[in-house]
């Protein structure tokens, strides 16, 4: 298992299934954030992930500038790059489905499924639910 860490994010990758998880915790700093985020995009090219399980259930919240440059920067790129494939599934774990971090992972998945079409996404409150959906066929 491939991963990267540093204080507000920790990225593993199962290379066997193409499975990405990435855990996020407390309040991200711009350069923790924008870190891990080229990290997780440089594990997923090199990894070929179509399977992206992000778990948000211990973040307080994104900075909306972050979020920003997440669309506007991390986004396109990984779009150009074919980081993120036709077909891709993204599930992302909350305590609940009314945690104030899914405002963010809202505008993020908006984003992402306006550049690939084809990607699925779903909520859940479980990473056991979550993995299910993930592996599944189709």
């Amino acid at each position: 298992m491939k991963t990267y860490q540093n204080e507000h994010v920790r990225v593993e990758v199962d290379c066997s299934i193409h499975l990405l998880q990435q855990t996020w915790s407390g309040l991200p700093s711009s350069e923790n954030f924008r870190d891990g985020s080229l990290a997780i995009m440089a594990l997923a090219k090199r990894h070929q992930v179509n399977r992206w399980l992000v778990d948000l259930r211990q973040l307080r919240l994104f900075n909306p500038v972050d979020l920003h440059w997440f669309i506007q920067h991390w986004l396109p790129q990984a779009t150009a790059e074919h980081t993120m494939p036709q077909h891709a599934r993204v599930a992302v774990i909350l305590n609940d489905l009314n945690q104030f971090g899914k405002l963010g992972s809202d505008l993020l998945l908006r984003a992402s499924g306006n550049q690939n079409g084809s990607m699925a996404s779903r909520y859940f409150v479980g990473n056991e639910d979550a993995r299910e959906w993930l592996l599944r066929k189709s």
